[in-house]
């Protein structure tokens, strides 16, 4: 991200919209993406639009029907997921990193910018990964696992999912601190690690 802040304005008032701006704003906001739901008193970078047949569409639709920054998509996480890579069409390049272990941690970055983060079971990160991805327009992925205790586990999930992966000796990430300030973000130590996995395996990363 640049010095100034990207503004994304959401119209939508459905359950399902307000969960995945709730899950993901405070982590988007530290990175400079700021979420919210009023176009009149801010200059937008980016509008999602409110879903067809709700009251919110019947009062803001001819507002910005003719606006040429807004993003019509049914799912809330895909229209989230190409409101933070506008004015792209998509992102060009997404990095998942992984750290295995009892649970696996992992970090799924758009161009340098986190989109989503967590912890699961590591025979069920393939899946969660994979409905990740469906849901996030891009040209290019890497996916990174680091070699802890459950990588074979977790390695099996991904294969069976359909996800390549490259993976990286950890005492080798022992020894590497990511630059990029988004690392101190993160408070937990699995997904920190995941992080530190995906930027030290990836060749697409320039800081590093």
């Amino acid at each position: 991200m640049d010095g100034s802040a990207k503004v994304i304005v959401c119209l939508r008032a459905d359950y399902n919209a307000i969960k995945t701006i709730k899950n993901k704003k405070d982590i988007l906001e530290k990175q400079g993406i700021i979420i919210l739901n009023d176009y009149i008193n801010t200059k937008p970078d980016v509008i999602i639009s409110p879903l067809k047949n709700t009251p919110e569409y019947e009062i803001y639709h001819d507002n910005i029907k003719n606006f040429n920054n807004v993003i019509y998509e049914d799912d809330p996480d895909i229209a989230l997921f190409k409101a933070i890579a506008y004015p792209k069409l998509d992102f060009s390049h997404i990095l998942i990193g992984i750290d295995p272990g009892r649970l696996c941690g992992y970090i799924i970055m758009g161009d340098g910018i986190v989109i989503n983060s967590g912890k699961i079971d590591c025979n069920k990160i393939g899946n969660v990964i994979k409905e990740e991805l469906n849901k996030i327009p891009y040209k290019s992925k890497e996916v990174i696992l680091g070699t802890g205790e459950g990588w074979t586990t977790a390695g099996v999930s991904l294969i069976n999912n359909g996800l390549p992966y490259k993976m990286i000796r950890e005492d080798e990430v022992a020894k590497f601190m990511p630059k990029t300030p988004i690392f101190k973000i993160f408070k937990d130590k699995d997904v920190r690690s995941a992080m530190a996995i995906a930027l030290r395996g990836s060749r697409n990363w320039m800081d590093h």
